[in-house]
């Protein structure tokens, strides 16, 4: 389809193809990265944010970072919630695994043990342990969790990041008790953003992003591993607004700007605070296509069949 390139972090100058599966509507990442490639594809700080230094202008921008998290994590944790308090209810609560769960972000704000993150990060999950929350490093088909020792697995933007997602959907499978649910949410290649945007659309990301999901595709994955679809959202306020914003001025994301280098001095708030009006100028346009059923991000509850 295009032609493409790291256009956020500028990690590499190599050029890659994003290619149409005309029969399952996949869109795919070639060639397909080593995994030693891909490991620099991810700077420093990529899944948990950048470092905040030292002093009082450091903690205020963390507990202005935190708040913002919590109230954009409001879609994510209503969807998740209503399983827990359900499990729960029926006695069937076993915890819950957050899958690439980066800083804890979504477990802190969901609250419920008992509950496990993990990432490949080893920075991550020590950023999930200062929030006083279990974490492991590893890779989700090699995990030696038990068997069938959650009731709840979550993969938040996950999947994308894979190139064979029967390996995960499988691991997840195992580890799911009885009445257990699997949550994944992916970009949504079939979003107006999607459509309006073509190559420029931040949710291929690449050289990040191997396998990219219509809502269809994403539902036909996870029945060939054996998953049944039982409820779908399109609503996204974190990573809606930010996707498209991200598709407009790649150059302004403060995660990207520091990676970069170019996160300091006097104009780093002037950049963070135009860079969240964005964010907030996205969001009537992102409302708009999730309640068309066209949001940039599709977010699936499934139960092994």
């Amino acid at each position: 389809m295009w032609e493409v390139g790291d256009r956020l972090f500028r990690t590499t100058t190599r050029r890659f193809q994003i290619c149409e599966c005309p029969g399952c509507s996949l869109r795919l990442l070639q060639p397909v990265p080593s995994p030693a490639e891909l490991v620099g594809y991810y700077p420093s700080g990529y899944w948990i944010g950048a470092p905040d230094g030292a002093g009082n202008a450091a903690t205020l921008r963390q507990r202005l970072l935190e708040t913002y998290r919590r109230l954009v994590l409001v879609d994510h944790v209503r969807f998740v919630r209503r399983i827990v308090e359900r499990q729960q209810r029926d006695g069937v609560w076993r915890g819950i695994l957050d899958v690439g769960c980066g800083d804890g972000s979504f477990l802190s704000a969901l609250g419920v043990q008992p509950a496990v993150g993990l990432d490949r990060s080893a920075a991550a999950a020590a950023a999930v342990r200062a929030r006083g929350l279990r974490a492991v490093v590893g890779d989700l088909a090699a995990t030696p969790m038990r068997d069938r020792s959650h009731s709840l697995v979550t993969m938040f933007h996950y999947l994308e990041h894979v190139p064979q997602a029967a390996v995960s959907l499988e691991a997840a499978r195992r580890l799911l008790a009885p009445d257990g649910r699997l949550v994944v949410q992916v970009p949504n290649t079939a979003s107006w953003q999607a459509l309006l945007l073509g190559r420029r659309w931040h949710g291929y990301e690449p050289p990040r992003h191997l396998v990219n999901y219509t809502p269809r595709a994403l539902t036909t994955t996870l029945a060939k591993s054996g998953f049944e679809t039982i409820r779908t959202t399109f609503f996204s306020l974190r990573d809606n607004p930010t996707t498209l914003a991200n598709s407009l001025a790649p150059g302004l994301f403060p995660p990207a700007r520091a990676a970069r280098g170019t996160s300091r001095g006097a104009g780093e708030w002037a950049a963070n605070l135009e860079y969240l009006a964005l964010v907030w100028l996205s969001v009537p346009f992102t409302l708009l296509e999730s309640v068309c059923g066209r949001g940039a991000a599709v977010m699936i509850e499934a139960r092994p069949t």
